[in-house]
């Protein structure tokens, strides 16, 4: 007579991991989501800086342990067992954790939605590794993920360390994060012993996600962190009180246009300056120049780019750097102004309209903010 012998707590739970994997992956990379959304605050925050440098360790690591176990599954001591069963998921858990990090900051310092469709596209591409077809492709987005998630780390890393953006520091993150993934692709290498499996799996995901982000940058839509613009606006005037705090005038709005902040509707007279004010975001320690420059849609549609106005920024304050430019040479039509730093790349804009005041002789109501 056959005895059903139950099966332990641990046994249940990993048959129901086993038949829930897919969710259970899932769950993994929800919760790095929700996990670094709680935790972030500044991207200059040490603890943050820290605590992401060791996870990128970490997925190296486990990546190399996905591969191996891929590719040899070794025969492991007793108490080691749960270490190929734990790894996928902890790589999915850190890797949605470091996304929903760089998402975060590629918000803060993006202009428009091109970075918002990076950051999409680059998550899309995770949710589609756990999908069976993708999954035959073996540790091809892994890899891909794991290049974009060091170059992106070492990108803003280099700039808050050393208190300035320049372009060399971006080439210098590429070559960091270089490091570590050819040492994984000489594992995987000396795993397969297979060099067009290697360059496959290993060297096209990598240099392909390298070569990306390289791209990206040299077209100036890689979004400009650790920088981010956290106010703009249009005034007819912006001055310093004794205290230190700026004042920012601008025209009432009528009555039914309560919402009204500032002046991207510019009533002009003679003799008007077009001010434009903002708040940049830096690291502690950062000092750096940021160029203010405007530009005018002639008529047949085009921007024309007009004086660049450079500002030094200076880093460390909680509500960031104010600082303010204008425009003398005004004219009727469409304008925009636009916060770049000093290798062109965009940090935020704002557009606005330029008209002839309709009254030129009436008196103007005018509304004062301090900020």
């Amino acid at each position: 007579m056959a005895v059903n012998n139950p099966l332990s707590g641990w046994q249940r739970l990993q048959a129901f991991r086993l038949r829930h994997q897919h969710a259970e992956h899932l769950v993994f990379f929800g919760g790095g989501f929700v996990f670094d959304s709680v935790m972030i605050r500044r991207v200059d925050d040490a603890l943050v800086l820290i605590q992401q440098g060791a996870y990128l360790a970490i997925v190296g690591v486990l990546l190399a342990v996905v591969v191996t176990w891929n590719e040899r599954t070794p025969a492991l001591p007793a108490s080691w067992k749960w270490l190929p069963n734990v790894s996928g998921p902890l790589v999915h858990f850190m890797l949605g954790t470091l996304l929903n990090a760089y998402a975060l900051f590629y918000f803060k310092s993006a202009s428009g939605w091109s970075a918002a469709l990076f950051v999409v596209v680059i998550t899309l591409l995770l949710l589609a590794n756990e999908l069976p077809q993708f999954r035959r492709l073996g540790p091809v987005v892994l890899y891909a993920l794991y290049s974009f998630c060091l170059t992106s780390y070492f990108a803003y890393l280099y700039p808050v360390l050393i208190g300035r953006m320049r372009s060399w520091m971006f080439l210098l993150a590429v070559a960091t994060s270089l490091v570590p993934l050819l040492l994984l692709s000489r594992l995987h290498y000396r795993l397969t012993d297979d060099r067009r499996r290697v360059l496959r799996q290993a060297l096209v995901p990598s240099f392909g996600a390298q070569a990306a982000l390289a791209g990206l940058f040299l077209l100036g839509l890689l979004p400009p962190v650790p920088l981010s613009l956290m106010e703009i606006g249009i005034y007819h005037d912006v001055t310093r009180d004794p205290s230190g705090s700026y004042l920012l005038s601008r025209q009432s709005p009528p009555w039914w246009k309560p919402w009204t902040r500032d002046d991207t509707d510019f009533r002009a007279r003679a003799g008007d300056r077009v001010y434009c004010f903002f708040r940049v975001f830096a690291p502690a320690r950062f000092e750096d120049q940021v160029r203010v420059r405007w530009s005018y849609r002639s008529p047949g549609g085009g921007w024309q780019p007009s004086d660049a106005v450079p500002i030094v920024v200076r880093g460390g304050r909680e509500r960031g750097y104010a600082g303010f430019a204008y425009k003398q040479n005004w004219r009727p039509g469409d304008w925009r102004v636009a916060v770049e730093t000093g290798d062109g790349r965009e940090i935020g804009r704002q557009a606005f309209s330029v008209r002839q005041d309709p009254d030129p002789l009436a008196d103007r109501t005018m509304t004062t903010d301090k900020r």
